[in-house]
C-alpha cells in the first residue's frame, strides 16, 4: 500500500483550516497529525509548504457531450483531463447524451465510455423527461445521484418537463428520497421574450436579460417548489442566478421545504455586459445577469443560501456558436471548468473575504451530502477518498482559453485574458497524483465511477 504524508501546508476542513499533516494510505485519508510529527520511513513525504490543501472539486454540473455526435465539443478523455487541471477530482454528468441516461441502456453506453476515457472520477445524473418518469427507481439502482428536468424547452432529443410528468416523476422520486433537479425558466415566457428580441434590429447582446428576465426564472423556481411541497419531494434549483430566487428559496428553507440552490461561477464573476464583450461566446441560459444582481448575489454565498457550485460546462466549437448570426438565435452555452475553482479564489477568497471553509463546501462538501457521494467523497476526513488539490493562493496568472486542456481551444473562452490569483498545482484522486503543473500523469481509465450511496441517503 503506498503511503503519503503531506506536510508543511494548510489543510482545509469543514469546520476549519488548520496547519496540520495530511496522512494518506492507499485511496483513502488516514488522518491528519500535528505539524512536525514523524512517521516511519514507509511513508513518502509530499512538500506542501507553502500551500494550502483543499478536498478535490465535485462539479455538480457538467454536459460532457460524451457519448454522442456532438462529441467533438468535449468527450470524457480530454474534459477529465480539463478538469483534474480545475482541480476536479469528481465529474458529475447531465443526462444529456446520445443516448440520455433515462434507463439501463443509455445509463450502460455512457458508463462503458466514461469508464474508458476518465482520468477523474465521475457520477451521473439520471434524465427526467416525459418519456421515463417511470424509470427513477431504476436509474436510482443504477447509482444516479439526481434526475434533470428542463422546465423550458430542451431539444427534440431530450424534451422538456411539463409539469403534469414533472408533478409525476417528483412523486416516484419522493418514494426513494430521490433528487429532483430543475432548470428553472418559464417555457413560453423565456422563447417569446426571446424571439421577440430576435426580430429586434440592432438589440445589445447584454438584452439577452431582458429577453428572459428575473421574473421568468422567478415563477418557474415557485412553480417547482410548490410541486415539491405537495409532493414531499427533494427539490434541487440548478444554475439558479437572481437575487429574488435566492431570497425566496431562502423563505422556503427556513420553512422546512426540502430545497437545495446551486450557482455557476460566471454569474458570480461576470455581469451582463460580458455579452457585449463577447458576443454569443458569452451566450448562457439563464442569462447572466446585472451587476446589481451579481454584487447582491454574494451575499447569498456568503450566509449559505446557495449550496453548491457547478459550472455548467458545455462548450461548442467557435462556428456553432455563429452560425445563425443572431446573437438571441445562437447556441446557449459554454466551457470554462478548468477556471472555475481559480476565478473563485481570485473574487471569492481574495477581493470579497470568502472562508475558505465556505469555498470547500460549495465545490465539495455541500455537494457531497446533497448528491449522497458522502462520506466518501468532498472532504479531507479520515476516512474519505484522498482526492487532494494542492493550492497555491498567491500564484497570480493569466488564463489562456487555447492552452486549455479542453477539447475546445479557443480565445473565446470566457476566461480568456482573465487575471487569477490563485492556482491548482496538484490534482490528486484516490492518492494518485493526476495532474501536476500542467502535465497529466494518470491514464485514461483511471477514473473510476462513484454511485449515489443508498446507506447514507
Amino acid at each position: 500500500m503506498d503511503k503519503k504524508i503531506f506536510r508543511g501546508g494548510k489543510v482545509v476542513l469543514p469546520d476549519r483550516v488548520l496547519e496540520a499533516s495530511l496522512v494518506v494510505e492507499g485511496e483513502k485519508i488516514a488522518g491528519l497529525l500535528h505539524p512536525g510529527t514523524e512517521l516511519g520511513a514507509e511513508y513518502e513525504v509530499i512538500d506542501v509548504a507553502g500551500k494550502v490543501l483543499m478536498p478535490g472539486v465535485i462539479d455538480s454540473h457538467v454536459h460532457m457531450w460524451d457519448p454522442s455526435p456532438q462529441n467533438y465539443r468535449e468527450d470524457w478523455k480530454c474534459g477529465s483531463r480539463c478538469a483534474a487541471s480545475g482541480g476536479i477530482t469528481t465529474i458529475i454528468d447531465m443526462p444529456l447524451s446520445v443516448p440520455p441516461v433515462v434507463d439501463e441502456r443509455g445509463f450502460q453506453i455512457k458508463y462503458e465510455v466514461a469508464d474508458r476515457d476518465s482520468c477523474v472520477d465521475f457520477a451521473f445524473w439520471g434524465g427526467l423527461t416525459p418519456g421515463c418518469v417511470g424509470n427513477l427507481k431504476e436509474l436510482d439502482r443504477l447509482g444516479c445521484v439526481a434526475y434533470k428536468g428542463f422546465m423550458s424547452f430542451a431539444n427534440p432529443d431530450y424534451p422538456q418537463i411539463t409539469d403534469g410528468y414533472l408533478v409525476q416523476g417528483m412523486r416516484n422520486a419522493a418514494e426513494f428520497d430521490g433528487l429532483i433537479g430543475v432548470h428553472a425558466e418559464n417555457a413560453e415566457a423565456a422563447e417569446f421574450g426571446t424571439q421577440d428580441m430576435a426580430r429586434r434590429q440592432g438589440a445589445p447582446c447584454s438584452m439577452h436579460d431582458e429577453a428572459r428576465p428575473w421574473w421568468v426564472e422567478l415563477e418557474a423556481i415557485q412553480r417547482a417548489v410548490l410541486f415539491a411541497r405537495a409532493t414531499d419531494a427533494r427539490l434541487y434549483i440548478c444554475h439558479m442566478t437572481i437575487v429574488e430566487g435566492a431570497e425566496f428559496l431562502k423563505r422556503e428553507r427556513s420553512r422546512g421545504t426540502k430545497v437545495y440552490v446551486e450557482t455557476c461561477p460566471h454569474y458570480l464573476l461576470f455581469d451582463k455586459e460580458i455579452m457585449n464583450e463577447k458576443r454569443s461566446y458569452a451566450k448562457c441560459n439563464p442569462p447572466i445577469r446585472s451587476r446589481e444582481n451579481v454584487e447582491k448575489l454574494w451575499d447569498y454565498v456568503f450566509d449559505g443560501t446557495i449550496d453548491v457550485l457547478g459550472s455548467d460546462h458545455g462548450p461548442y466549437s467557435d462556428e456553432e456558436k455563429i452560425k445563425n448570426g443572431n446573437f438571441f438565435l445562437e447556441y446557449s452555452g459554454f466551457g470554462g471548468f478548468d477556471a472555475m475553482l481559480a476565478g473563485m479564489i481570485t473574487e471569492g477568497v481574495h477581493r470579497r473575504g470568502l472562508p475558505l471553509t465556505t469555498l470547500a463546501a460549495i465545490t465539495a462538501g455541500n455537494t457531497a451530502r446533497i448528491m449522497g457521494l458522502a462520506p466518501v467523497k468532498g472532504s479531507l476526513l479520515p476516512g474519505a477518498d484522498a482526492d487532494v488539490l494542492m493550492v497555491d493562493l498567491n500564484e497570480e496568472w493569466i488564463f489562456d482559453g487555447e492552452k486549455s486542456l479542453s477539447k475546445m481551444k479557443t480565445p473565446n473562452n470566457l476566461y480568456h485574458g482573465r487575471k487569477m490569483k490563485g492556482r491548482v498545482k496538484q490534482t490528486w484522486v484516490r492518492g494518485r497524483l493526476v495532474y501536476e503543473d500542467g502535465v497529466i500523469l494518470a491514464p485514461a481509465g483511471y477514473g473510476r465511477y462513484v454511485p449515489k450511496n443508498h446507506a447514507a441517503s
